[in-house]
């Protein structure tokens, strides 16, 4: 598996779930922030040529989306396609990370909105 394109991808998915209502709250930024810390930084040993954890990348690319205020739609659709090239290479265990942190966006402000829900619900289709 190419790390650095996963870490990049699952930028991309987190930022379309908080982008989802048209809006990146606070919460949902920190969210974000401490899931690359506290979560996915746990799960990655691999670094890139500057000994930066390929972790990183997620947070990397939140920023640069964020920066750019790129449409979630096309955010979360890059994540879709990504799934479909590469679901054979996510385990069991990486599928329900990546549910559980996508839930954990949506919740981080106001609750789950109808936007987010729709977003959570074909992220589980997708990893099906």
């Amino acid at each position: 598996m190419d790390y650095q394109e996963f870490y990049i991808e699952t930028g991309r998915l987190l930022y379309a779930i908080a982008m989802a209502d048209g809006e990146i709250q606070e919460d949902e930024k920190s969210k974000m922030l401490n899931l690359v810390r506290d979560t996915l930084r746990k799960l990655e040993n691999s670094v890139d040529a500057f000994g930066t954890s390929n972790a990183f990348y997620t947070e990397f690319e939140l920023e640069r989306l964020i920066d750019f205020n790129v449409e979630s739609e096309e955010s979360f659709n890059s994540f879709i396609d990504y799934l479909g090239l590469n679901i054979s290479e996510i385990t069991p265990d990486l599928k329900a990370i990546i549910i559980s942190m996508a839930e954990e966006v949506a919740e981080a402000w106001d609750g789950v909105v109808a936007e987010e829900n729709l977003y959570l619900n074909r992220l589980k289709e997708a990893l099906k």
